[in-house]
C-alpha cells in the first residue's frame, strides 16, 4: 500500500487515525502503543505477510540482544567504556544484522561478481528484496550501540516495536534515533491535537504533489532514454541532459516528496520524525549537499561509520580514506550494483576534493564572499550532481557509460528538425538537425524548466511551515531564522490552498507509482 495511493487515504488512514484517538481517551500509554504498533504491523503485512514475518524475527533478535546489553550496562559505572562482555554482545548483534541485511541483498550480488572470475556457482531462486530492510536494519543497529554506550536505555519490547516498525517511516525513512522517540514518549501528548493534525496534513498534502504531480509527471522524460541507453543507443547531448536533469528532478520530489509524507502523517500521531531534505540543490559545495540530502542517512554514516574510522583525527590522508570509505558503503548500502558503488565512490572523491579546496582556502587566508563566487559554487555543486545521479539511475555501467558519453557530447549534438531553417548556419560547427525520438518537446523542456527552478530557487517546506515546527531538525538548518512572511499558519486562507494542492495531487493518483527508495 502506498501512501499516494486512494485506499491508503481514504480507508487505512482514516481507520488509523479514528482508532488512535478513540485509544487516547483512555489517556493510557499502552494501549496508545499497542494501537500503533497494530496498525503498522497491518501496514506491512498488506505487502506481505512472509516479509512481516522476517521483520518480526529481526526485531525479537535485537530486542533480545538490547536486553543483555542492557543487563551488561548496569552492572558498570555510568560514563564507563564498553567491557568485554558488552562488546562481545554488540558484536554478535552487528554480525547477525548485517549477515540478516547481507543475505536478502547482497549474496546473489557476490555470487554473480564472483562468477565473473570464472566460477560456476548457483544464483539463489526466489530471493527477494524485504521491503524497508535497509532502514529497519540501521535503525535497530543504532539502538544496540547506543544501549552499549549508556546512552540509550531498553526499550520493552511494545515501544521497541513502535520504534522499528511506525508505519510512516518503516519503508523508507527517515531513519530514527531510539532517543528521539523515548523522548517524545515520555511526554507523549494523547489527546486531540487540531494544530498537529493541520499541520501534519498540510505536509502530507505538499509531499504527496511533490510525488505524484511532479515527480511521477518528469519521470516520462528520463526514462525511455535511459532505457535505451541500456540497450547500446547513441544518446546525443541533448538527450542526455534531458534525461539527467529529469532524473535529477524526479529522485529529489519522489524521495523527498515521501519524507514529507512520512513526516506529516507522523504528526497527526503526535510524532516527529527527523527532517530528511533541506533544498539540496541549493547547496554550495558536495559537503553542503551532504548536510542537506538524506539527512538522516548522512547522520548514520558519520555516527556509526565515519567517526569509528577514525574520521579526522588521525590527519590528512587517513581522513580523505575514512571520507571514500564511509562513500563506497554508503553507495554499497543503496543498493547490490557496481552502479551504486560507483557513484558511492565517486561521491567519496568529490568531498576529498571539497575538503581539500576548503583547507587550502583555509591556508591562504582567502574568503569568496561575492555573489558571483557564491552563483559559481552552487552551479558546479550542482552539475557535479547530476553527473553522479547519471551513474545511480543507469541499471549497469555499460548503461552509464552510454549516457555519460552524450552527457559530454561525446556523441555528438543533434537538435529537432523543426529549428533546422532557422539555425542552419549551426551546420558549420557541426551541430545536425534530425528527429530525436524521446525529446520533451517545447512544452515539455518548459516543464522541466519550471520544476527545475523550484528546486533551485524556492524556499523549502520546513521553511514554508516554521511557525509550527513539524520536523526533528537534527541539522540545525533553521536555527536562528525567523519565519518568512508567507509561512504557514492555521488560518482559512492556507486551508484553502493546502485542500486545494491535495486535490490536485489526488487527481494524478490513478496512475502507475511507486517510489524510487523502496528498491533500496
Amino acid at each position: 500500500m502506498l501512501f499516494n495511493s486512494i485506499d491508503f487515504i481514504f480507508i487505512y488512514l482514516p481507520i488509523a487515525l479514528c482508532g488512535f484517538w478513540l485509544a487516547s481517551i483512555f489517556q493510557n500509554r499502552s494501549i496508545v502503543i499497542g494501537w500503533l504498533v497494530l496498525i503498522s504491523l497491518i501496514f506491512y503485512s498488506i505487502w506481505s505477510y512472509q516479509f512481516l514475518l522476517l521483520l518480526l524475527f529481526s526485531v525479537a533478535i535485537n530486542w533480545a540482544i538490547g536486553i543483555a546489553l542492557s543487563h551488561q550496562r548496569r552492572n558498570l559505572p555510568d560514563g564507563a567504556k564498553m567491557n568485554a562482555a558488552v562488546k562481545l554482545l554488540l558484536i554478535l548483534g552487528i554480525i547477525f544484522d548485517l549477515s540478516f541485511l547481507g543475505y536478502f541483498k547482497y549474496v546473489n550480488f557476490f555470487i554473480d561478481t564472483v562468477n565473473t572470475f570464472g566460477f560456476r556457482l548457483e544464483l539463489l531462486d526466489g530471493l527477494v528484496l524485504p521491503l524497508g530492510i535497509s532502514f529497519y536494519t540501521f535503525e535497530q543497529m543504532s539502538y544496540l550501540v547506543g544501549i552499549a554506550k549508556g546512552e540509550v536505555k531498553s526499550y520493552s519490547l511494545p515501544r521497541f516495536l513502535l520504534f522499528v516498525t511506525f508505519f510512516p517511516h518503516l519503508i523508507a525513512g527517515p531513519i530514527l534515533n531510539a532517543n528521539e522517540l523515548n523522548y517524545q514518549l515520555q511526554k507523549f501528548n494523547y489527546r486531540l491535537d487540531y494544530r498537529n493534525l493541520a499541520v501534519g496534513f498540510t505536509i502530507f498534502a505538499f509531499g504527496l504533489f511533490k510525488k505524484t504531480a511532479i515527480a511521477d509527471s518528469v519521470a516520462v522524460f528520463a526514462t525511455p532514454i535511459f532505457i535505451a541507453a541500456e540497450r547500446g543507443e547513441s544518446i546525443s547531448f541533448l538527450l542526455a541532459w534531458q534525461a539527467a536533469i529529469a532524473y535529477t528532478l524526479q529522485l529529489y520530489f519522489d524521495f523527498s516528496g515521501y519524507s514529507d509524507m512520512a513526516i506529516g502523517l507522523s504528526n497527526m500521531f503526535n510524532i516527529k520524525l527527523p527532517m530528511n531534505f533541506f533544498s539540496p540543490y541549493q547547496a554550495v559545495g558536495i559537503g553542503d549537499f551532504w548536510r542537506r540530502w538524506h539527512i538522516s542517512l548522512g547522520r548514520f554514516l558519520r555516527d556509526y561509520l565515519y567517526i569509528p574510522l577514525g574520521g579526522s583525527r588521525n590527519g590528512e590522508l587517513r581522513t580523505y580514506i575514512n571520507l571514500s570509505l564511509t562513500m563506497l558503503l554508503g553507495g554499497l548500502w543503496h543498493g547490490a550494483s557496481w552502479t551504486f558503488i560507483v557513484w558511492g565512490g565517486l561521491h567519496g572523491i568529490y568531498l576529498c576534493i571539497d575538503r581539500g579546496w576548503q583547507k587550502f582556502l583555509k591556508h591562504r587566508g582567502l574568503v569568496f564572499e561575492s555573489g558571483y563566487h557564491y552563483w559559481l559554487a552552487r552551479m558546479l555543486t550542482f552539475l557535479a550532481v547530476i553527473v553522479s545521479w547519471v551513474i545511480f539511475r543507469a541499471e549497469t555501467l555499460n548503461g552509464a557509460s552510454h549516457m555519460l558519453m552524450g552527457l559530454f557530447g561525446g556523441n555528438g549534438l543533434m537538435l529537432p528538425e523543426m529549428f533546422a531553417d532557422r539555425f542552419s548556419m549551426l551546420r558549420g560547427i557541426g551541430i545536425e538537425f534530425g528527429t530525436l525520438n524521446y525529446h520533451s518537446g517545447i512544452q515539455g523542456s518548459l516543464l522541466l524548466l519550471l520544476i527545475l527552478s523550484v528546486a533551485l530557487f524556492l524556499p523549502n517546506l520546513y521553511q514554508f511551515t516554521m511557525r509550527e515546527p513539524a520536523a526533528l531538525d537534527i541539522y540545525k538548518n533553521l536555527n536562528g531564522q525567523q519565519p518568512a512572511w508567507y509561512a504557514w499558519q492555521p488560518t482559512f486562507g492556507y486551508a484553502l490552498l493546502t485542500f486545494g494542492i491535495f486535490v490536485i495531487s489526488l487527481g494524478f493518483c490513478n496512475q502507475a507509482s511507486e517510489f524510487l527508495y523502496f528498491q533500496f
